[in-house]
């Protein structure tokens, strides 16, 4: 038995209750020391929970919480505990030591210095992949050590900044073997010309859930080979399956990576050309880009409220421009059209008559080629504004008579009137030109009135 019976008749005696019987004390020592077996397993429990091999004070008063039973005061100190020895007649006895302290030396100490306040500060823990070498940031020891045996060639270029603020790259991300073969498989799929191998690729990207880590790999493989294919119209189909394949796949978290995806697709939409020969339909292309676009503004229009904005002035500036080519001002015709309706009333429809101007030239000429592609940006126009002639679900269609004719005609100019009077949904967009038309005249005085 570790707790004895003499133990229980010294604290029975030290409380006013002498002479135990044996069988008393027997069993109390018997129960003490099941209790105590009880709370120092407990105690453990807290130890290992904390990762330590050491049983602290702490352990026991968390303990004896658990059970309900009031802690321990006085032993929570960072100073270890001292036991004493007092031998007696009967057997040794241990106790702590109480320290005696004067209270008047205790007062002319001086007073510990107050803890500062909390606060908080921003810094950047890391600039382009480049990590700031100032106080907030950890030091690169561990680098400098491993590269210290390396040729110079190979050790992390230090870059000094004009505010004086020394820099070096992070590590490069290192890519697991198996997401290197699936990287390099994949390309090369994407380049085979079997139709099966390449839509199985694109299936693969647009489903895996463990190639999260191989995005920014393809979103840099889709800006590398628009920028090198600008005229094989095969390969740049291609790309921009790619693109809507990772934009399709819910296991990738792409948003951080759009600012590189966006130039890469209006490249597709408002470039000069984008395949050999002028008769390939590359139109599809820009048709397709033009929906991609349209749907990572609608997708991430929300959190990014200038996206829309900043690529419908892209747009609006191609559109605008007598210098670009046909192929060109489809693009932006298109993209602006399936950035909504909106876009059709602010930008489009005012302008539409002066540009008339300008296609009805190309119109005209003996260059049939120039002509096929004029009669494309008639057709883009014609598009906008059925789709315009949609938004507008209350009116009924107009009743198409050479007076309308005449008011469509200065509005959208003679050429497009006469294309949307050919037009089955000619009805519908006479009558939408017309409530934008008015629409658009009464904000303007209501502002000069404002004025």
């Amino acid at each position: 038995m570790i707790y004895s019976k003499n133990t229980i008749k010294s604290i029975a005696d030290s409380v006013g209750i002498p002479k135990l019987k044996d069988g008393i004390t027997t069993a109390m020592a018997q129960d003490v020391e099941y209790r105590l077996h009880e709370v120092i397993g407990e105690a453990m429990k807290f130890m290992q929970h904390s990762k330590r091999t050491k049983l602290t004070v702490a352990d026991v008063n968390s303990a004896l919480r658990v059970k309900n039973i009031e802690p321990i005061y006085g032993f929570e100190t960072g100073r270890p505990i001292k036991f004493h020895k007092a031998t007696t007649g009967l057997e040794d006895v241990y106790y702590v030591d109480d320290e005696q302290i004067d209270l008047d030396t205790l007062l002319e100490e001086p007073l510990p210095s107050a803890p500062p306040e909390i606060v908080y500060t921003a810094h950047w823990l890391a600039i382009e992949g480049v990590q700031p070498r100032i106080q907030q940031n950890p030091a690169p020891a561990e680098e400098d050590e491993s590269a210290a045996g390396e040729p110079a060639a190979k050790r992390p270029a230090r870059v000094q900044r004009a505010d004086g603020v020394e820099t070096i790259p992070l590590v490069k991300h290192v890519l697991s073997k198996e997401l290197q073969l699936y990287y390099e498989c994949i390309t090369e799929s994407l380049q085979s010309p079997d139709p099966i191998v390449k839509s199985t690729a694109l299936e693969s990207i647009a489903i895996d859930a463990g190639i999260h880590q191989l995005v920014t790999y393809f979103v840099q493989y889709i800006a590398v080979t628009v920028k090198n294919n600008l005229h094989n119209l095969e390969t740049l189909t291609t790309t921009m399956a790619v693109a809507r394949a990772i934009r399709q796949n819910p296991n990738l978290f792409i948003e951080p990576y759009m600012h590189q995806l966006i130039p890469s697709l209006l490249t597709c939409l408002v470039s000069k050309r984008l395949c050999e020969s002028p008769t390939e339909d590359h139109w599809s292309l820009r048709d397709g880009a033009a929906a991609q676009i349209a749907e990572i503004c609608q997708q991430f229009g929300r959190p990014y409220h200038t996206l829309k904005t900043r690529i419908a002035r892209t747009l609006l500036r191609a559109f605008l421009d007598p210098t670009k080519p046909l192929t060109t001002h489809y693009g932006a015709i298109v993209g602006l059209t399936r950035l909504g309706v909106s876009m059709v009333k602010v930008l489009i429809l005012p302008n539409v008559k002066a540009y008339m101007a300008l296609l009805g030239v190309e119109l005209e000429k003996d260059n049939a080629q120039l002509a096929a592609d004029a009669r494309r940006c008639l057709g883009a126009l014609l598009g906008a504004l059925r789709a315009l002639a949609r938004s507008y679900d209350d009116l009924a269609p107009a009743d198409l008579t050479d007076a309308q004719k005449t008011r469509l005609a200065e509005v959208v100019g003679d050429t497009l009137a006469e294309a949307v009077f050919a037009d089955p949904d000619g009805g519908a967009v006479v009558a939408a030109v017309a409530a934008a038309t008015r629409e658009a005249q009464g904000q303007l005085d209501q502002s000069d009135r404002a004025g």
